[in-house]
């Protein structure tokens, strides 16, 4: 897999400085916990990294708010924009790899403005930003879920639907972790917004 510090791009796009990633462990990749609301179990193992919480450079919790920029992990191109997204919209980008394509997928976001499925993108360059779940009446943190996948060319684009394409098989996931450039830091505090003030 190509490098790519992706968690630095997120604090480069929003101007954050210096800032540390952290993560309840219901956050991360294949874990079937969910970290909001009565936190009962996932259906499906968690297929990305849910980025949202951070530490200033002081070691104030901080969280991400809704209108966060979101940046482009590689250069690819914008495969899918799906509205099967029960907070906002995800976006699904392709990428060129030294073993072949792969694709990512940004959700929970609004894109920006004109952006359709075809696009050219850049890395760094800014896709989207964090969607507002009070738009939705959701009592959730903004957040962006952050997924690394491969499937085949062909496979038909209505089946990047969240609730059944990690049921069906046709599309693998794997932990992003490695692309995010650092390693998250752990915290217990999840759905418990009176910690961790607005960003």
């Amino acid at each position: 897999m190509l490098p790519c510090r992706y968690l630095k791009k997120m604090a480069e796009a929003n101007g954050l400085g210096r800032v540390r990633f952290a993560a309840h462990e219901a956050m991360l990749f294949g874990t079937q916990k969910s970290w909001w609301g009565t936190g009962k179990q996932r259906p499906l193992p968690h297929e990305g990294v849910d980025l949202c919480r951070y530490y200033t450079e002081g070691g104030e919790p901080r969280t991400l708010s809704p209108g966060t920029s979101v940046p482009a992990a590689f250069d690819g191109e914008v495969w899918e924009v799906s509205d099967d997204d029960f907070i906002g919209t995800s976006l699904f980008l392709r990428h060129g790899g030294p073993k072949g394509p792969f694709f990512t997928a940004y959700a929970h976001v609004t894109p920006r403005k004109g952006l359709a499925r075809g696009d050219v993108i850049g890395r760094g360059e800014p896709l989207a930003v964090l969607a507002d779940p009070l738009r939705r009446h959701l009592r959730i943190a903004s957040h962006l879920h952050f997924s690394l996948m491969t499937f085949p060319d062909d496979l038909s684009r209505k089946a990047l639907r969240w609730a059944t394409m990690g049921a069906e098989g046709a599309v693998c996931f794997h932990d992003p972790a490695p692309l995010l450039g650092e390693e998250l830091l752990l915290c217990g505090e999840a759905g418990d917004a009176s910690f961790w003030a607005s960003g």
